[in-house]
């Protein structure tokens, strides 16, 4: 079943860029996704995205995305907690 999956964390659009350029999710895609969208939202950037299921979400999320958000980042200040996604079976995609 195809889910979204929504998050918003505290980056600048070049942070996020440059986790991009580590994963080159434009040039090598992870099986599973369909769409991604991100924008800055204020102070942070909101990403949202049409995954396949679930299972290749979480499956790209440790295996990838994490790893290269670790190193650009570094992890979250001790104080803190990040928003774990929002993640919502979807009823119907439709891609043109």
């Amino acid at each position: 079943m195809a889910i979204t999956m929504t998050i918003e964390f505290p980056a600048t659009p070049e942070q996020y860029d440059s986790v991009n350029e580590k994963i080159d999710v434009e040039a090598n895609p992870p099986d599973g996704l369909i769409i991604h969208t991100a924008a800055q939202v204020g102070d942070n950037m909101r990403v949202v995205d049409v995954w396949e299921s679930e299972e290749a979400f979480n499956s790209f999320n440790e295996q990838t995305l994490m790893p290269a958000v670790m190193e650009v980042l570094g992890p979250p200040p001790p104080d803190t907690t990040p928003a774990p996604p929002q993640i919502h079976e979807l009823h119907k995609v439709i891609t043109p």
